[in-house]
């Protein structure tokens, strides 16, 4: 499942619309980037925030699970039970391991 399609049906929807929003910024200045969006929402090791494209991204729980890093106090999560996205390989980010 894309992230952004996750984030929309647990009721992330202001951090979707902000990634949204980096890609159609991205598109207007015909900017190919590609973002493993999991890695960013997971944060770096130390708890700090990624940023891309100048805006800062939250961390989330989820996100820190799926991506098999230790759950720092500033993580977000909406809700205890939420059913976290197994890791797949496309062969597009070769460095991340499933």
């Amino acid at each position: 499942m894309e992230a952004r399609e996750w984030l929309r049906k647990n009721n992330y929807i202001d951090i979707a619309d902000l990634i949204d929003e980096i890609m159609d910024e991205w598109r207007i200045v015909d900017n190919h980037t590609r973002r493993n969006w999991w890695d960013k929402l997971a944060g770096r090791r130390n708890g700090k925030p990624c940023s891309v494209a100048g805006r800062e991204l939250p961390i989330l729980r989820a996100a820190q699970i799926r991506q098999g890093l230790p759950i720092t106090d500033n993580a977000l999560c909406h809700n205890e039970n939420e059913i976290v996205p197994t890791k797949t390989s496309t062969g597009r980010w070769k460095n991340n391991k499933t």
